[in-house]
């Protein structure tokens, strides 16, 4: 017969979610950071690529987006 209780490995559980609810909390965090890094980088491209012309840099942009 095993040694823990029910309120044992139930503890155990709740410790475990909580500890996988701050490691998703903090993995969203880091995906709206890289978000707006990948916004700002799309951009900058269209800045750049304006200088080419309006239609090329609207063209370029809408590339990296599809």
């Amino acid at each position: 017969m095993s040694e823990r209780s029910v309120e044992d490995i139930r503890g155990e559980i709740a410790a475990e979610r909580r500890g996988l609810d701050d490691d998703l909390a903090r993995l969203r965090s880091e995906l709206r950071s890289l978000a707006i890094f990948g916004a700002l980088g799309l951009v900058v491209v269209a800045l750049v690529t304006w200088r080419a012309g309006k239609r090329k840099g609207t063209q370029t942009v809408w590339k990296l987006v599809k």
